[in-house]
């Protein structure tokens, strides 16, 4: 099998997450970079040798975002060739998008990343196989390095853009300054999304990994308002560091976290904000907590996914192309 991942790191993500951390995960594989394609030609990153000769499986990245005008592009340049699709939005979002959406009537496998989101994309008239691989991290960058003296944890932390529910972000943030909790919020949209005219609630400019994974690790909990979702980075980084995540009660959130005991109703934003004081008033159910993500987060470790990822390569490959699409 001559694998070849399609695609483009996007720059909102700290160097060690992302789901383009799959290629890293088969480093014989070629890689073709997507921006080029999107405009006409063919840059490689990385070029497995022979592949003129070859019938690839070609592994579109974001499939259903930055990447989902590929597919087509891909289909006429290699007629022959195995094409899988990732795709990320929950898929009411997915069926806004019509390029998104034709796009996965080319392809021939498609990745969802939790099961909730497969059970919905099998609603759809797609000929594709549809497969559950969890989003995954590198567990390693984001866990908290051991020591004998906690770190002081008192603000509440929020993390991401996407999907973030911003009306429920500040009704919390004004919900824990009343408290004397301090909010902290990282994001390239944050600043303009968040009141900060209240001096317990701080927007930090982009941080580096090392950094965020200190944030993390100080932070009370990851406070996660979000209208919708599928996967997380803010989520993973954040279990592997052990520290709490608090966001609504969605199916996928389920498959990701230990239990819903973190968990509120959309929309209710006081039960969030209690739940926040509760782990800034209680460091010993946090630190139980904290071992109990950590331990949960080596389920999701790149290296524990790989496995499931060739089992998908090879499957499809397998099948011819043609057999994929009947």
């Amino acid at each position: 099998m001559t694998l070849v991942f399609v695609g483009h790191r996007c720059c909102d993500h700290s160097p060690s997450s992302g789901y383009d951390q799959v290629r890293t995960l088969f480093p014989d594989a070629g890689w073709l970079d997507g921006r080029s394609l999107a405009d006409g030609s063919l840059r490689w990153e990385r070029e497995p040798p022979g592949f003129a000769t070859m019938n690839p499986l070609l592994h579109v990245l974001y499939g259903d975002c930055s990447g989902s005008a590929l597919p087509p592009i891909l289909r006429t340049l290699f007629p022959a060739a195995t094409i899988v699709s990732t795709v990320h939005r929950p898929v009411s979002r997915l069926l806004q998008d019509r390029i998104a959406r034709q796009s996965l009537d080319v392809v021939d496998g498609v990745i969802a990343v939790s099961q909730s989101q497969r059970r919905q994309l099998t609603e759809l008239p797609l000929t594709a196989q549809i497969y559950a691989i969890a989003h995954g991290m590198w567990t390693s960058i984001f866990r908290p390095a051991p020591s004998s003296i906690p770190p002081p944890r008192d603000y509440v932390l929020l993390v991401g853009n996407y999907l973030r529910d911003w009306s429920g972000a500040n009704r919390i943030v004004t919900l824990l300054a009343a408290r004397g909790i301090r909010s902290i919020v990282l994001g390239s949209t944050a600043s303009e999304m968040i009141d900060a005219s209240n001096p317990m609630v701080q927007v930090t400019p982009r941080v580096d990994e090392a950094q965020l994974a200190r944030f993390y690790d100080r932070a009370v909990a990851l406070m996660l308002p979000v209208l919708d979702l599928t996967a997380s980075n803010a989520l993973l980084e954040a279990m592997a560091a052990g520290c709490p995540i608090i966001c609504p009660r969605l199916p996928a959130a389920a498959e990701y976290l230990p239990d819903d005991s973190d968990t509120y109703e959309q929309g209710d934003y006081h039960t969030a904000a209690l739940r926040a004081v509760h782990y800034h008033e209680s460091p010993a159910h946090r630190a139980s907590r904290s071992l109990e993500l950590v331990r949960r987060s080596e389920m999701f470790d790149w290296e524990q996914l790989r496995p499931r990822l060739q089992a998908v390569y090879r499957a499809l490959t397998e099948r011819t192309p043609s057999d994929a699409r009947a």
